[in-house]
This record gives structure tokens, sequence and C-alpha cells, in this order.
């Protein structure tokens, strides 16, 4: 237990040192859930076990390893944004579960003009990241998982660059079955290179989650809060959670739903201020292949879609 103390104690310390205002960054697309799964619940499934697809949500996740894995997921974002994400995780002998994953977000075709507005030509903004994952299990009930990330973005002429780190823990409560907290440090790294020698922080978070799968249904329902670093009062508690729950139909159909209060709030308008931030999906196993899609209203501006295709070796 002294390692867990010492691992909640580093986190901690963490969290501090890079509190703040950590709503508008470069590298913004790191914020995005590209895992169907996980979407569907409202960005809010922190303890997600055993999903290649929820690596970059918490990497001690894939500590709960079942067999060799990949993922193929594409996302149909706001306006002519796309994104994707690649993933594969496989255990070693005496190491346990190595993960990697690419990710990408394009945002279509961008025209650029002078500056009375006549079109001079266009562009294609483009931001990846490439992952490198480690997991494992330590003391009784504990894992952990480590993130590796170089993350690349490119705006017509300008270059920027950077290299980050995530961190994640998943307690399993020995005192209540099927309980699980988990704690995650997300994007704790800096710029190698930046946009026109502009410096710029990186989105870094911390999340913290709990889920309960109920002993007399079969549904898992989840808490998370997903910007601890930016709690200042009570009310900021409330105002960062989001919810969702997965139902096991059967052992081949799950049906998932959420609900994202920060987005909602950042959504809300006068003309239109119910739906923002609620999402919703499915899952349909065969055999050893999965298919997942998730939808997620985010009010005036639209929706999103994404679709997820993976399985196990």
């Amino acid at each position: 237990m002294k390692k867990s103390y010492l691992v909640l104690a580093i986190l901690f310390f963490v969290n501090i040192a890079f509190a703040g205002d950590q709503l508008t960054s470069a590298f913004e697309f790191l914020r995005t859930d590209f895992n169907p799964r996980t979407a569907a619940m409202g960005n809010a499934f922190s303890t997600a076990r055993g999903d290649v697809g929820s690596l970059l949500i918490n990497p001690a996740g894939m500590a709960y390893y079942e067999a060799d894995q990949y993922m193929f997921n594409f996302t149909n974002y706001l306006l002519d944004i796309n994104g994707g994400m690649l993933a594969y995780s496989q255990q070693v002998e005496n190491m346990g579960v190595l993960s990697a994953s690419i990710v990408y977000m394009d945002f279509g075709t961008i025209k650029k003009t002078t500056d009375i507005g006549a079109e001079i030509g266009s562009f294609e903004p483009v931001n990846l990241a490439l992952v490198a994952g480690w997991a494992d299990h330590f003391d009784q009930g504990f894992s952990y998982g480590v993130n590796f990330k170089y993350v690349y973005s490119q705006i017509q002429d300008y270059n920027a660059s950077a290299i980050a780190l995530d961190f994640g823990l998943i307690w399993d409560v020995p005192f209540e079955d099927d309980l699980y907290i988990g704690l995650a440090v997300q994007n704790l790294g800096s710029n190698t290179e930046y946009y026109n020698k502009t410096q710029e922080n990186l989105p870094f978070s911390v999340r913290l989650g709990v889920s309960k799968k109920l002993a007399h249904l079969p549904l898992e329902i989840t808490v998370s809060n997903t910007g601890l670093n930016n709690i200042v009062s009570f009310s900021d508690v409330v105002g960062q959670l989001s919810v969702g729950g997965e139902f096991t139909i059967s052992e081949s159909v799950r049906l998932r739903m959420g609900y994202d209060n920060r987005l909602n709030s950042d959504l809300k308008t006068i003309e239109q201020t119910n739906f923002g931030g609620l999402s919703g999906g499915i899952g349909i196993y065969v055999n050893n292949f999965r298919f997942d899609y998730a939808y997620s209203n985010y009010n005036l501006l639209g929706n999103t879609h994404r679709f997820g295709f993976s399985g196990t070796l």
C-alpha cells in the first residue's frame, strides 16, 4: 500500500503544480474522445477496463488484459472536421500490457485569402498524435498505466510539436463488488516546436471517476469529473461532472447513454438549451469482433457521429 500512497501523492502535487485555467491551449484535439464506447457514455467512463479504444481516457484500464486487441475508429465531427484512431495492445511476459495508437484530426480544406478577401489558394490543417502505452497491476486491487505521446500539428506554413505524458490509476475496491475508482492525469508535457515561435500550453487535465456494476441489473453506471485542475469552487465540481451507463441487453448487444454537464453549459443558447451534451450509442458483439456507434449532441453546432470496429486475436 505504500506504493499506492506514493503514486497518489505524486498525482496530487502534479495537480497543484499545473492547476489553473487550461480551457484553451494548443493541440485542442487531444481533448476529443475518439472511442465510440466511452463517447456514448458522456466521456464519463474513466474506469474503462481492457478496452484499447479507451487508452487515452485512462491508460491504467489496459492492465485488465483479456487478449491481444486492435481497434479502428472514425469520428465525423462538426462541419468538415473528421478524426480517427488506430490502436493495438499486446501482453508482453514480465512487462505487462503494451499498447500503441495513432490519432489524427483534419479540418478539411480552408480557403486562403488576402486582406481584402480575394482567394489565393487553400490549405488543410492536420493534427497527429503517436502514442505508446504501458500498463500493469501493482499492490492489491490497483492497476496503473502510462502513455508517452508525440504530438504534431500543421496549419498552413506553421508547424508545432510536443512531447506529452498520461498517467492513470484504477482501484478495484475490495470491500464492494464491481466498484472501481479511476484517476488520470492527461497531457502533461511541453512543446518542442511552436507555431510562429508562440509558446502555448498543452490541454492538461486531471480526471477522477467511479463506476459500479449493479448487482441485480445488467447495468454499469459511471460518474466522472473531467477537469479537477480547473476547480475553484464547489459549483465547478458539479459543472464539470459527466454521467453515463452501459446496459447489457444480451451477449451481443449493449446500449449506452451519457450526459456531459460541462459541454451542456458551454453550448447553452437563448434559443435552445436542453439537449447539448447528451449522447448515446450501441455496441454489437459478434464472436471476436465488435462494432460501436455513438451519437453526441452539440446543440446548435450540430451532431457528431463516431464509428468503431475492434477485435481480439
